[in-house]
This record gives C-alpha cells, structure tokens and sequence, in this order.
C-alpha cells in the first residue's frame, strides 16, 4: 500500500539507474545463494511489478507472485467484513504457504538490509534450522526512526542468551529525546530498545503456527474491518508456550527505507553512497 507514500514505494527508483530497493536485496540474495524469491502482493499491482522487474533476474534466481487477498476466504469464516487494506505482515507471509516448502526468510520490499545479513540468514537455513528454532534481526530503535513522521515497531525483550522472550507493539513512535522515544499517549521507551524490522528466518512449519494463529485473530476480530494481524501475536504464542527458540541477532546498523515521501533523500543517497563504494555494480540490472 502506498497510503503514506503516494506511490508504490516498493518499485520506486532509489539508484543511480533508478534501481528499487527490493532489487538490491534480491542482488543481495542471490549473492548469499538464494535461489527463489516469493514476491507477495495485490493482484492489482501486478501487472506494475512485472513492468519494473521483469526479466532483470533472469537464470539468476526464480521469482513467484503470489497474491495477498484483501478479503481471504477462510473456513469457517463465510461473513468476514469488507475491508480497504490488507491484515498486516503476517496475513502476507501465511499467503505464500502453497509456494514454500523449504527453510525460508521474510524481509520489508521496502527496506534495506545489506548483504552481510543475508549470508548470515543462509547459514542459519541450511545448518541450524529446525522446526522447533527460528531466527530474527534486530535493529536499534534509534536507528529505525523516520525523522518525518511517526513508525510502528514491535520492541523487543531477550532472556540472558539472547533468545527472544516477548515483542510488544508500539504504535505512533517518534523520538523525544537523546534518550528517549514516545508515542502520542505520553509513553516512553529507550531509543536504545531492540525493535523488528521483519527480517526474519523459519522452518516452513511455521506456516501451520501462522494459520492457527491467524484463525483465532479472525474470531476474535472477524466483525472489525480495521483490526491487524500484528507482527506480535505468532512469535509471542510460540516462545510463551515454549514451543520454538527464537535466536535474536543485534544489528548496530542504520536502518534505510522509506514509510514516507520525505524519507527517500536520505535513503537514495544511503544507496548511492554504497554504489560508490563498489558494494554494488552499476547499473544493478543484468549482473
């Protein structure tokens, strides 16, 4: 959705050949060995990503499409409310659970990341994945904030081994402070608190996690068009019950993407300025 972008954000141009931001990470990909890529989104917007990215991958790695229903038709849940907006991050995930069967990892088409942690997310796929263990990145919450107007993150809490013990959605967080954060309530929290980013990796059994998951929210909200299937609710359910281990990976990294117009300077020339440090090829397209 582009409603704080004006514009379909996840193929606009940030490089000096007016490269996306998902290109870069497929590029990022593809160079940690990754060989397939699910891309979920509307239907509509089809024909629009296919106009952008079309054949630039072509016998470097697969890509899919995969539609994200407004209003999915779930069993069970014949009378769900006419919406305007998708349910979230995790609706879109459980929508790619016919086309993956195999360790997988989800990240932002919006958000840059770097090529370091996405070698990193291979390693943890095809050595330490199992059912019962998951892995996520983690970023600073200073380092996420947009100076342009108010983000959503999920902060996170870590027992002694750096597992994770429980995320909580706050929503409205703009920095108030060299030390603080705040959202419009008046409640704080440190600019130094861990926070998602969605850049995270599982075993594909998760998806039955994800569906159960998502049955109960919807009979618990199915009469409210506006209610989310936050990025909170599956990770919480499964380290509570003590059902998986979700290892937590810190980056000390700036986070680059864009949730407004008037963050894309600052992430275009973040990208530029990798380009000419010769992280990236330029032109990007046909490397």
């Amino acid at each position: 959705m582009w409603s704080r972008y004006w514009w379909l954000k996840q193929i606009d141009g940030f490089g000096p050949n007016w490269e996306t931001i998902l290109e870069y990470s497929i590029f990022d990909a593809i160079r940690a060995w990754f060989d397939h890529v699910v891309l979920v989104i509307r239907e509509s917007f089809h024909q629009q990503f296919k106009d952008v990215l079309g054949s630039r991958f072509d016998n470097k790695i697969k890509v899919s499409y995969v539609y994200q229903e407004i209003n999915p038709k779930v069993a069970g849940f014949e009378s769900l409310p006419e919406r305007n907006k998708p349910r979230w991050t995790w609706h879109a995930v459980l929508s790619a659970k016919e086309l993956v069967d195999w360790p997988f990892c989800v990240i932002n088409a919006d958000d840059y990341y770097g090529v370091d942690w996405f070698k990193q997310m291979f390693d943890f796929l095809s050595t330490r994945c199992k059912e019962n263990t998951c892995s996520m990145v983690w970023y600073i919450l200073q380092n996420t904030l947009s100076k342009n107007w108010t983000v959503n993150r999920g902060i996170c809490k870590v027992d002694k081994e750096w597992n994770l013990e429980n995320i909580t959605e706050r929503l409205k967080v703009s920095q108030s402070s060299d030390t603080t954060a705040s959202k419009p309530d008046g409640e704080e929290t440190s600019i130094k608190s861990l926070v998602s980013m969605n850049f995270r990796w599982f075993h594909q059994s998760i998806f039955d996690v994800f569906e159960t998951k998502f049955r109960e929210f919807l009979k618990e909200k199915w009469s409210d068009e506006w209610a989310e299937f936050y990025i909170t609710v599956p990770p919480n359910s499964f380290v509570h019950s003590k059902e998986k281990i979700c290892e937590v990976l810190v980056s000390e990294d700036k986070r680059y993407g864009v949730t407004y117009a008037k963050d894309k300077p600052v992430t275009q020339e973040a990208i530029l300025n990798l380009v000419d440090r010769w992280l990236y090829p330029s032109p990007l397209r046909n490397q």
